[in-house]
């Protein structure tokens, strides 16, 4: 069965993990964190799929919960077991091109975006939607606990 929670995503893509697979782990959900979800991540992906011209998004990984995101090196204070990130690429498109649409987009005002980090040693973009929005944009050049140049959008 598929769950749509919106024209373009669901929730089987948003929750699948190759890791939560491998170690048997069930990457469910709380309920805060679907609404989180369907709330703030969705409408958000939503967002960046017509800033990148309206092409498909290729979700890598969304939501993960506390233990697969600690088997994935995941920070303590991701926003993934939140539901509110995601780290995804754009077919037809290099991530470094889908950072910077969403870097200038996110400049002018046309998307409220809490993190964008180009991962070039992954060659994935993260995106996150917490409300907070705090607006920040950076390149991580190496994988998760790697530092974060935040000045590289500027």
């Amino acid at each position: 069965m598929t769950t749509q929670l919106s024209e373009n995503f669901t929730l089987e893509e948003l929750t699948h993990s190759d890791t939560a697979e491998r170690y048997k782990i069930a990457n469910t959900p709380a309920p805060e964190h679907l609404a989180n979800i369907e709330r703030y991540l969705v409408p958000g992906l939503e967002q960046v799929r017509q800033i990148c011209g309206n092409r498909p998004i290729h979700v890598h990984d969304a939501y993960r919960n506390p233990e697969v995101n600690r088997r994935v090196g995941g920070t303590a204070t991701s926003a993934h077991p939140l539901g509110y990130a995601a780290d995804i690429d754009v077919p037809g498109q290099t991530p470094q091109e889908t950072a910077r649409l969403i870097a200038q987009a996110m400049k002018q005002g046309k998307i409220k975006v809490d993190q964008l980090i180009f991962e070039s040693g992954r060659l994935t973009v993260h995106v996150s939607f917490d409300p907070r929005a705090r607006g920040m944009m950076g390149r991580q050049p190496k994988g998760p606990g790697t530092p974060i140049d935040w000045t590289y959008f500027q």
